[in-house]
């Protein structure tokens, strides 16, 4: 999913996602709610507009339906996302008010100010992150919330971007050997945890809501990719006049299996 500028080399997010799309399932969308509800729990959605920003496959969309939303302005920069998202949420929000359009997230200062923006695992692969969060905060209503998820930084998120940028200029053969020996390092170290692999694969959905496989390519493809500390994000968001209201972050560690997303909910005051 992305939002961003069409950077020459950027992954195929449309399409990744299309795949996860065609088999989506009822458990994906309950624990999408789930994962919305912890962000913005007590109806704090219920009756307002939602600006989705990099809205992927409309799983989040639909989820914000779910819990209440009036309605929901999906936008993403990639076509095949678009029709994604738009089939998702003619599936499961029929009769909601919603709408989807090919956008980035450079070109919002005609939409109107919202209630509530929301951009999950988006901005960091837009290739201008700090610009891409100062022009989703710029669409937060007074009193409204900025709910972003962004990946944490770690000391191997420089190794990362350079593993992402070859696995996106890689032929598909390539690109399935990398998948493979992902995978197989990540089984060993389950191993060596006395952990069970296929227990965790097994149970993707139901703890993120995810396909493994969907979620492998969509990291080691995701590119642009850039990252952010807590402090820096916190700082940042300062700057544009937000004050955290909620915020669900992890210590970084070293990044050797790639890095999980920080959330953050911010407010503008009123």
């Amino acid at each position: 999913m992305t939002a961003g500028t069409g950077v020459a080399g950027q992954f195929e997010f449309g399409r990744n996602w299309a795949d996860f799309a065609e088999h989506l399932s009822p458990a994906a969308v309950e624990q999408a709610v789930a994962g919305l509800q912890r962000l913005v729990p007590d109806g704090a959605l219920a009756g307002k507009e939602v600006l989705d920003i990099g809205c992927g496959s409309g799983l989040h969309a639909v989820a914000a339906l779910r819990l209440g939303a009036a309605r929901v302005t999906a936008i993403d920069l990639d076509p095949d996302s678009v029709a994604t998202a738009e089939r998702v949420l003619g599936r499961y929000a029929p009769g909601a008010a919603w709408s989807v359009s090919q956008r980035s997230v450079f070109a919002i200062d005609d939409l109107p100010r919202f209630p509530v923006v929301y951009s999950w695992g988006v901005l960091h692969h837009t290739g201008d992150m700090r610009r891409a969060i100062r022009c989703a905060a710029d669409r937060v209503a007074p009193g409204g919330l900025l709910i972003i998820a962004l990946y944490r930084r770690t000391p191997l998120c420089g190794l990362w971007r350079i593993e992402k940028r070859l696995y996106v200029a890689a032929p598909k053969p390539v690109r399935r050997l990398i998948e493979a020996a992902y995978t197989t390092a990540f089984r060993a170290a389950m191993v060596l945890r006395g952990r069970s692999f296929r227990a965790y694969v097994d149970g993707y959905v139901a703890n993120r809501g995810m396909n493994w496989m969907t979620d492998v390519r969509d990291w080691l493809g995701g590119y642009p990719y850039e990252s952010i500390s807590e402090a820096d994000m916190l700082a940042f968001a300062a700057e544009l006049g937000l004050a955290p209201v909620r915020r669900f972050c992890h210590r970084p560690g070293i990044g050797l299996f790639g890095t999980g997303c920080d959330e953050y909910v911010f407010a503008r005051p009123g």
